[in-house]
């Protein structure tokens, strides 16, 4: 089993990568506090892709790193 991180320390650790997290703890609004980082990559797409080899766990896919000007954000 990996690393469990807060949401602070895998910022720090993965910017500008694509996150796959099996989250530990979430705060009141679904944002996740601690998780393990499962893949990264600067790739999206990578990141889809093995999501599907994940079962039975709690996920969340985060990009952490400055958001591109030219890129629009739904929250």
């Amino acid at each position: 089993m990996g690393e469990v991180l807060s949401i602070q320390a895998i910022r720090e650790r993965y910017d500008g990568e694509w996150l796959l997290i099996t989250y530990a703890e979430l705060d009141e609004d679904l944002n996740v506090v601690r998780g393990e980082v499962i893949a990264h990559s600067p790739d999206r797409d990578r990141i889809y892709g093995d999501l599907l080899a994940v079962k039975d766990k709690p996920v969340a896919i985060e990009y952490v790193g400055a958001i591109p000007e030219d890129l629009a954000v739904i929250l």
